[in-house]
């Protein structure tokens, strides 16, 4: 009787170690936490000003790609920082669910194949390229 409740028992222990011991079947993927606004050095306030009132209201993953752009943005030419710090303030200026929706869009975008990227990205030049009242249908 002892003989099999021990080797019961190992047998459950080692099939819950072996189960322990195997990778999750999904990634979990965890962003440790990011600096707070006050933290960061003059260089990275600088490169995400147009971010400074978001900051520390933002999720790490997002701080961490916003610290990733800061890293690159002193080999940036200055019309590229302007162009950047442009797109931050349009970011943030846009609610919650018009960035939702631009992420989906982004996400969709960077789905298609290289022809309709071509075209769409074509279509988007033409558009840039009418006057105001044109773009507004006038």
């Amino acid at each position: 009787m002892a003989k099999k409740f021990a080797g019961a028992l190992i047998l459950g222990l080692s099939l819950s170690f072996s189960a322990a011991a195997s990778p999750p079947t999904s990634p979990v993927l965890i962003t440790p936490p990011q600096p707070a606004w006050q933290s960061l050095n003059n260089a990275q306030k600088s490169a995400l000003a147009p971010l400074a009132g978001e900051w520390d209201q933002m999720e790490n993953y997002r701080r961490k790609k916003w610290l990733s752009i800061a890293e690159r943005y002193e080999r940036m030419s200055p019309a590229e920082q302007q162009r950047l710090q442009e797109k931050m303030r349009d970011w943030s200026k846009l609610t919650p669910d018009q960035r939702l929706a631009a992420r989906e869009k982004f996400k969709e975008f960077n789905q298609m194949a290289p022809e309709e990227k071509q075209e769409m990205k074509q279509k988007w030049q033409e558009y840039r390229q009418l006057k105001e009242d044109e773009k507004r249908g006038q």
